[in-house]
């Protein structure tokens, strides 16, 4: 057990200096990325497919998505990945 625990550790620490090291990766393209989840998360949220949504970096590691009519604001959350931050008229008008 506490082999596995030091492999973790040791497993954790190269990824978090390579990632320190290597090249830097922009947040659009962490989001478009098929394995962050963000474009996926946005066409099915949005009902509209990844080819067809527009991707805007807000900053922050804050992704505007438009496309289908629809608008959508997308946050990076550390341990959730790429998050819906957008209130829906549903959520607004109950407030």
């Amino acid at each position: 057990m506490l082999r596995m625990i030091r492999l973790t550790f040791a497993l954790a620490s190269c990824s978090l200096l390579a990632a320190a090291c290597g090249p830097s990766i922009t947040s659009v393209e962490h989001f478009r990325h098929p394995e962050s989840g963000g474009i996926k998360r946005a066409a099915f949220e949005m009902e509209c497919p990844e080819d067809q949504l527009q991707v805007t970096d807000l900053g922050g590691w804050t992704i505007g998505v438009t496309g289908c009519g629809k608008k959508a604001v997308f946050k990076l959350a550390t341990g959730e990945g790429w998050v819906n931050n957008t209130a829906t008229e549903e959520q607004a008008t109950k407030k």
